[in-house]
């Protein structure tokens, strides 16, 4: 419901979906911490504010034969789902256009507004269960360590797949290894941390202008190197 009314205020007031989410993140962040360290908060937890740590009857464990939490594989089912749903199914076609172009969708009689919220609240429905296996499968408990930026990568790995579910897999694994070199880069190389935010940093922008130079120039437009 929180993140589908990000698709309210993109249909109702053509509010950037991409911004409105950020700053819908910052307001739920600071609702959590109002939470972790007042109402929910565990007493036991003296130097760092939690809530009540989960019982083992309600542990996410890991996969047979893999030393990862069933987290990954919900993560992978999760797109293939999506990619069904968006590629394979009317009410995906319909998102497209809703999304591509809210006045041709309106004019074909589709139910713009219930498309773009529900899906915005889809999304927001799949970054709440990896939050569900992140507390109950890593953490135990919910504190201050769930604000670990993951938002701000999943950005980043939506534009390099370009919006393709399947795609958003091996991108996916990919900048989760940039994440986890952060403290090798700074043991090995004698580097900062905050390298692997200017690497990702690069990879945005390089992505963002291939999308301006793309077809503006030859060398930037494989079908025209044919051409004499």
């Amino acid at each position: 419901m929180w993140i589908g009314a990000v698709g309210w205020l993109r249909y109702r007031r053509g509010v950037n979906e991409t911004i409105a989410s950020l700053l819908m993140a910052y307001i739920a962040i600071a609702l959590m911490n109002h939470l972790v360290e007042g109402p929910l908060r565990d007493p036991a937890s003296l130097n760092k504010p939690s809530t009540a740590p989960l019982d083992a009857a309600f542990r996410i464990g890991d996969l047979p034969f893999f030393p990862v939490h069933w987290g990954l594989a919900a993560g992978v089912v999760a797109c293939v789902i999506a990619f069904v749903l968006i590629d394979r199914t009317v009410w995906g076609f319909s998102a497209r256009i809703a999304g591509g172009n809210v006045r041709a969708a309106e004019v074909q009689g589709l139910p713009v507004g219930r498309l773009i919220v529900g899906f915005t609240a889809l999304g927001g429905a799949f970054a709440g269960l990896a939050g569900m296996f992140e507390v109950t499968a890593v953490l135990g408990s919910a504190n201050g360590s769930l604000v670990a930026g993951y938002g701000y990568t999943g950005i980043l790995i939506a534009f390099v797949a370009r919006h393709n579910p399947l795609a958003i897999i091996p991108v996916a694994v990919l900048l989760a290894g940039f994440e986890a070199s952060s403290g090798l880069i700074q043991r090995r190389m004698g580097l900062p941390d905050a390298t692997v935010l200017v690497l990702e940093g690069i990879v945005l922008v390089a992505i963002l202008a291939s999308e301006t130079l793309y077809g503006r120039f030859k060398i930037f437009a494989p079908e025209r190197w044919s051409r004499t």
